[in-house]
């Protein structure tokens, strides 16, 4: 094995699992998540937050040298100054090495400073954990103050003279930018899978008030951290001894035990079995097969590991004696189903996966009493509506905190009781300096306000955005903001009558299993699943009558929906052009979006591709034929979210749609 130093970024894959470093050192071994965190640094604004960070020291140093050994040299010449402040200083202790966001020297005191962008309420989070018996520090921050604990420890060895005070600087979620345009004075642009932020000739640091990043000193969650035992499995449980024995094994180019536990189910060293090759190979399978003692030739999904929200301790347990396949694992071991008439419950929708597992053929399992008496509480005629939406780091817009809600766009199905479908309105606002949230809503108002109609979404994104919205409006008070408060009382319904809205995503959950779902009830899932199981579904858009007069659309003309690869329909997502231009970035947000097996999931339940591409629209500068080319996207993957919804309700409704209750 290569001998590497021990640095954060690995340290913290040892915390997660030190097998992982093995596979990160042999570069036949896929690794998904790097993907993931391209994407990531796009869509959550880290590189602009600390671009931000970088401001509030005018006189800081940045050791933007890209030599390893220049980082050093520079960052030890620059410290021997009685009083600094470096930007990326790079510290080695023999096989230990870090590079610090922001490094404040003050005579015999060094200030380490770890910039995330990641929101803090002050008064309300809390680091360490206020109940008993629990970890000392609460899990959401544990990433963060491990984090900062290891590149302490490292900066204690390496200057044993000087008083190391460790601090997290995050931004303060109850702070209003009053400046606008924030967010685009930090424009972010990539050369392949190179992240850079340029800051703006007339952007003033000091017209932040009150500042949203703030410095919170952690030196009591450090200690503490340093004090209690690291807790990984077969590993050293002293802090000091756990990071020897790490940097022992990566510097000696020796390797790490397997341990199999319920943790590998978002390994992201894994490759399908069906796509391997000697230069792709999956770390995961190879685990496994350690871990069996055979070879492993079933995808993760069909293991174990695929069981529907099945608890790690009931994972683990599994895994110390069954067989790894649900095809070779007897029901007997599945815990006893707890059934119900009114909705399927997670224990039932587990043997129904062990049962798909043994009958491919299997057919979709519908509580048919349950969601036929929802859908007869729902009003013609019915509107089907998705929303795309922000919650951006740093504020486009004055009067917006971090992370405060955006929403840019929508998309609206109607669906008569005679089968008539019209994607009726759409809306979209990426104007440059613009802020969307109040223009996009008054078109969803034009749109719903005065029909009649159930209103239809996929789980719970709609309803959050319109309360968001709705707390937006009673504190900016534009003229017709009750009017806009009524509207959305109207669809989130009050106290004194019921909304519009209804869940279908909920609804499928509760009331259907799809095969080939893994027991999801995502929209992504279900769709290329309905459409496999309804041939109604499959004949009925087989044919280019979508975007004609019969079926109107926005954005298609004379679609066809089902195309047939092998004798299985294309998911039609697959049938769309990607939205970027930019060939390495379009390539990565198509990995992440047909990614079965976990490494993107946060990219991808969060919307980041839209997120994305509206940062890219908020651009001045952007030229005039990729505007166009995200934009013109947007609408048609928005347009196929909404259609996406018409669909699984055709195919719970159409007459092959009527599959018997077991």
């Amino acid at each position: 094995m290569q001998p590497l130093t021990l640095t954060k970024s690995r340290f913290a894959m040892a915390l997660d699992c030190p097998r992982k470093l093995d596979y990160l050192r042999d570069d036949a071994f896929v690794n998904a998540r790097a993907n993931d965190d391209f994407l990531t640094s796009l869509a959550e604004g880290g590189q602009q937050v600390g671009a931000l960070a970088r401001l509030l020291f005018p006189r800081g140093h940045l050791v933007a040298d890209l030599a390893e050994a220049d980082q050093l040299l520079r960052t030890a010449d620059l410290l021997k100054q009685p009083e600094v402040t470096i930007f990326e200083g790079t510290i080695r202790h023999e096989k230990l090495l870090v590079r610090c966001d922001v490094l404040e020297k003050r005579g015999n005191s060094l200030n380490l400073i770890e910039v995330k962008a990641k929101g803090f309420e002050p008064g309300v989070d809390y680091f360490r954990s206020r109940k008993p018996g629990s970890r000392p520090i609460m899990a959401a921050w544990e990433p963060y103050l491990y984090d900062v604990a290891f590149q302490t420890y490292v900066l204690r060895l390496a200057f044993p003279s000087l008083t190391i005070t460790p601090y997290l600087m995050l931004l303060d979620k109850t702070a209003v930018v009053t400046v606008p345009g924030l967010n685009s004075m930090l424009p972010v642009s990539t050369v392949g899978r190179r992240v850079s932020v340029h800051v703006s000739a007339d952007f003033d640091i000091a017209r932040i008030q009150p500042p949203v990043l703030k410095s919170i000193n952690v030196q009591q969650e450090v200690d503490l951290i340093l004090r209690q035992p690291v807790g990984v499995a077969g590993m050293p449980s002293d802090f000091g001894a756990f990071v020897a024995s790490v940097a022992g094994t990566l510097g000696g180019g020796g390797t790490f035990p397997v341990n199999v536990t319920s943790t590998c189910k978002a390994c992201e060293f894994y490759v399908d079995p069906a796509d391997e090759t000697p230069t792709r190979r999956s770390g995961w399978g190879l685990c496994m097969e350690v871990h069996t003692a055979k070879p492993t030739k079933t995808a993760r999904r069909d293991t174990v590991f695929g069981l529907y929200r099945l608890g790690s301790a009931a994972v683990d347990r599994l895994l110390a004696s069954e067989p790894l396949a649900l095809a070779e694992l007897p029901e007997s071991v599945l815990a006893p189903q707890a059934v119900s008439h009114d909705a399927i419950t997670s224990d039932q929708r587990r043997h129904l996966q062990w049962a798909e597992a043994h009958d491919p053929s299997m057919e979709p399992f519908v509580l048919r009493a349950p969601l036929q008496a929802e859908l007869r509480g729902w009003h013609w005629p019915l509107h089907f509506i998705d929303f795309e939406t922000t919650r951006p780091a740093l504020p486009y817009h004055a009067g917006r905190t971090p992370y405060d809600q955006v929403l840019f766009q929508f998309s609206h199905h109607v669906l008569d009781r005679e089968g008539r479908l019209h994607h009726r309105t759409q809306a979209i606002e990426a104007t440059p300096g613009v802020a969307p949230s109040v223009p996009v809503l008054r078109a969803l108002h034009a749109a719903l306000g005065e029909t009649p109609g159930t209103v239809i979404h996929w789980w719970t994104h709609e309803r959050t955005v319109l309360s968001d919205i709705r707390r937006q409006i009673l504190e900016d008070k534009p003229a017709d903001q009750v009017a806009l408060c009524a509207f959305i009382d109207s669809l989130l319904g009050t106290d004194a009558a019921p909304g519009r809205l209804a869940d279908l995503g909920k609804l499928v959950s509760r009331t259907v299993f799809y095969p080939g779902t893994g027991g999801s009830s995502s929209i992504k899932k279900v769709l290329p699943a309905a459409l496999r199981h309804s041939a109604w579904l499959r004949g009925h858009y087989a044919s280019p009558v979508y975007g004609t007069a019969a079926m109107p659309s926005h954005n298609f003309k004379d679609w066809r929906w089902v195309i047939d690869r092998d004798g299985q329909p294309l998911d039609p997502y697959a049938l769309l052009a990607p939205l970027f231009a930019d060939p390495v970035l379009a390539g990565a947000v198509e990995r992440a979006e047909t990614d079965e097996d976990g490494a993107n999931g946060a990219f991808v339940a969060n919307g980041g591709a839209a997120i994305v591409a509206y940062d890219r629209l908020q651009r001045p500068d952007l030229a005039a034929s990729e505007r166009e080319q995200i934009q013109t996207q947007l609408l048609r993957y928005c347009e196929l979210d909404t259609l996406a919804m018409v669909m699984v309700y055709q195919s719970l409704t159409s007459p092959d749609g009527s599959h018997e209750p077991g």
